[in-house]
């Protein structure tokens, strides 16, 4: 049961770096407009998350929900694993 919900975690996080794009073809509203014009060439969605596995806190988080706690067994490890995963896919820390 775990080695097929990894399975579809996994094939849901490569199906989210094959569709997503950096950016829209066309900006949601001015304020996102002039937001793409400020910002570096540079920026990146892949650099953002390499940046994030740089930080030490963020990598002590991560270690923290992964390590079972011993409460609730198999679907509290479950459950902790994808609210560090879902939360580092949406950017809301």
């Amino acid at each position: 049961m775990f080695y097929i919900i990894g399975g579809v975690a996994t094939l849901l996080l490569i199906l989210v770096f094959i569709v997503f794009k950096e950016k829209p073809k066309y900006p949601p509203s001015r304020a996102q407009s002039l937001s793409y014009a400020l910002t570096s060439p540079d920026a990146s969605y892949l650099g953002s998350i390499a940046q994030l596995f740089k930080n030490l806190n963020f990598v002590l988080l991560v270690i923290t929900y992964e390590t079972p706690r011993g409460r609730g067994g198999e679907q509290h490890q479950q459950s902790a694993h994808c609210c560090v995963r879902g939360s580092s896919l949406r950017g809301r820390w």
